[in-house]
């Protein structure tokens, strides 16, 4: 029986292809600034249990085959992950 695919945490891939990521506590916006990032620099997205990088779009798409997120829209934002999780989002 293969093992579903999930959606870990949230991550923003550089131009580089650099991946930048904390904790699933995190937004992509805190990664950007805590990386030094502008805001709509490099592309949001998550990491998925595989290791792999997946867009928002496609994060939707994995999170709700998963059963992580019962309705995500077409993108996967943080703070759905993180009720999904139930994490508690970092304090600043």
């Amino acid at each position: 029986m293969a093992t579903k695919i999930k959606v870990v945490e949230p991550a923003v891939k550089e131009k580089s292809g650099r991946i930048l990521k904390d904790t699933p506590a995190y937004s992509h916006e805190e990664i950007e600034k805590k990386a030094g990032r502008k805001k709509n620099q490099d592309k949001r997205g998550f990491l998925l249990s595989t290791g792999e990088f997946a867009g928002r779009e496609k994060a939707a798409k994995i999170a709700k085959v998963a059963g992580e997120v019962k309705k995500p829209g077409k993108k996967l934002h943080s703070h759905e992950l993180r009720e999904a999780l139930k994490i508690k989002k970092a304090s600043k």
